[in-house]
């Protein structure tokens, strides 16, 4: 059995893909899984981070808000656009995959779309309520629409086939031993918070934690776990620094990443959460 995975873009989408590569390998150990992904996205350091074989395809979303930001990125996706088809005619000739699998974001579009039009089995996943843009084009195509929930059936193709899964979570959150990973972390006996904006950040939870970190820092009543995301990486210092929390990089109560790469170690060790409403971190947190 070979099982191609096109995810990309957030850990929202590639986690999904992950849980369940991550099953199909402990029930099918001799399945062949491959993920296909944006070179300079997430998924090329989750992927292989994960122990799964990755090949590259680049593929941008277009932007539809006016800047001159977003006009050089849809000049880039435009280009991406043109070569995006051949690139997953290669992918699918050199892996011949018996399922390709979507699980949103951009990369999924050309891929489970060429995979269809020759004829593979193809499915995706949709993990929220409100279908992503690429869930309601392919709707149309793939043999299978997998769903987190039955509302999403309310803005998709009428004449799709549909399953109502649910949200695919990794077993590694569902196991986790929470005793072990406050050991491992370093809570000891203080309350865990554990704080994160998604995987690219979110300035107004950079700009809230800022502000419960100089609230509590050097009181050290608490052992606070916090992923800035990418475009809070220079934000969160210099709030910290602007509000007196000088030296706040040895408090060892403090644990200031960019990005979280052990998700389930984390939540089993935490207290409370504090976070942005995705579609898959609500499962997590209902799982944890």
């Amino acid at each position: 059995m070979k099982i191609l995975f096109a995810c990309g873009g957030t850990a929202g989408h590639i986690n999904p893909a992950l849980a369940v590569a991550g099953t199909i390998r402990q029930k099918m150990p001799d399945a062949q899984i491959l993920f296909a992904g944006n070179p300079s996205g997430m998924e090329a350091r989750l992927v292989p981070q994960a122990g799964f074989d990755f090949t590259p395809i680049r593929v941008k979303g277009f932007q539809r808000r006016l800047s001159w930001y977003n006009l050089k990125n849809n000049v880039m996706a435009a280009a991406y656009l043109t070569t995006a088809g051949r690139r997953s005619r290669q992918i699918l000739e050199g892996f011949e995959p018996d399922i390709v699998m979507g699980t949103g974001g951009y990369v999924s579009g050309p891929v489970v779309r060429e995979a269809h039009r020759r004829g593979y089995k193809t499915l995706t996943h949709e993990q929220n309520a409100f279908p992503g843009v690429t869930t309601k084009l392919l709707a149309k195509q793939v043999d299978r629409i997998l769903l987190a929930v039955p509302k999403a059936k309310e803005y998709l193709d009428p004449k799709g086939e549909y399953i109502v899964t649910g949200n695919p979570i990794r077993e590694e959150i569902l196991f986790a031993d929470r005793e072990q990973a406050r050991r491992e972390l370093g809570v000891g006996d203080r309350i865990c918070i554990l704080s994160f904006g998604g995987s690219l950040g979110a300035q107004r939870v950079n700009e809230a934690v800022a502000d419960l970190i100089a609230h509590h820092a050097k009181s050290g009543r608490f052992h606070h776990i916090h992923a800035t995301g990418a475009y809070g990486v220079e934000l969160l210092p210099r709030l910290l620094e602007e509000k007196g929390i000088e030296g706040w990089r040895d408090l060892p109560n403090l644990d200031i990443r960019e990005y979280i790469n052990d998700m389930p170690r984390c939540l089993a060790a935490a207290d409370l959460v504090i976070c942005r409403a995705g579609a898959i971190t609500f499962s997590e947190l209902e799982a944890a």
